[in-house]
């Protein structure tokens, strides 16, 4: 009996009696939409599980499938957004990055790339780099895309800029209306309230 094993080059590793061959993959004879129609089946899959190992295993599968997608079609960005995305949960932070960057540069208007990049980038508290994808999602498409305007939002609330962060905060509500944002958007208002009363005072107390 072979074991099968997807290598990150486009050939499997079959082995047997201790012997490993190397088989090249005959791409034209796979079926390019059923690969796919599966692969997102197990991206859905993963972001509905929460068992830790299942998770690990849908990541392996959606790396199979992808990595053999990024060879049938090499100009398609959605592949390798999602190969960005595998490798970010695997931890391979240099090869997540490689294809976020491959991503956008096949197509400079797909938010979708920008997003997951800038996810990428959120979650390792880089946020200065997080908002500039963001903001690159949000002018390629993203106007109305929630989880977008929130996280812009966020950054701009964390390094100080409530201004901004309220105005983005303001075009999320507008799209989805939740009392968590409505509360930040009260908070800040609050907030930028009392600084331009005590900058106000400032002023005066510094003219007499």
């Amino acid at each position: 009996m072979l074991l099968l094993i997807l290598c990150f080059c486009p050939v499997f590793a079959a082995q047997k009696g201790g012997v490993q061959y190397v088989i090249p993959i005959e791409y034209s004879l796979i079926d390019e939409n059923e690969l796919a129609n599966e692969a997102e089946n197990f991206f859905q899959q993963y972001l509905s599980v929460e068992d830790e190992k299942q998770k690990q295993v849908l990541l392996q599968k959606m790396l199979s499938n992808y990595s053999i997608l990024g060879e049938i079609d090499k100009e398609n960005p959605l592949y390798f957004t999602r190969l960005g995305i595998v490798y970010d949960k695997l931890g391979k932070d240099r090869y997540a990055k490689s294809n976020f960057f491959r991503s956008e540069n096949l197509e400079p208007n797909y938010p979708y790339a920008y997003y997951s990049f800038a996810n990428y980038y959120f979650d390792r508290k880089e946020f200065k780099k997080a908002l500039k994808e963001y903001l690159r999602a949000y002018n390629a498409g993203y106007q109305n895309h929630y989880e977008t305007l929130v996280r812009i939002g966020t950054i701009y609330q964390k390094l100080g800029d409530f201004t901004s962060a309220i105005n983005y905060y303001n075009m999320a509500n507008a799209v989805k209306p939740t009392e968590e944002i409505s509360a930040k958007i009260l908070l800040l208002e609050e907030l930028l309230q009392k600084n331009s009363l005590y900058n106000q005072r400032s002023r005066q107390g510094a003219e007499k």
